[in-house]
């Protein structure tokens, strides 16, 4: 048996960490259920953006493996 979400209690912290998962959750493989994510967020929030300088992504030749963009 599934109990409610309303009886759960989660920190804040825990909290967090479900809005992160949710957010960054691929989109579900039955297309039927790709609102599912966003009404849980609806519900909960949105993740508390980070702070501070965006990672840089390195770039690598990859060219002697047929790889050019």
């Amino acid at each position: 048996m599934h109990q409610d979400i309303k009886d759960y209690n989660f920190t804040e912290e825990q909290l967090e960490c479900i809005r992160v998962c949710v957010a960054n959750a691929p989109i579900p493989y039955d297309i039927t259920m790709k609102e599912i994510p966003a009404k849980i967020l609806n519900k909960i929030g949105q993740p508390t953006p980070l702070e501070g300088e965006t990672l840089t992504i390195p770039e690598y030749d990859l060219s002697e493996y047929g790889i050019f963009n």
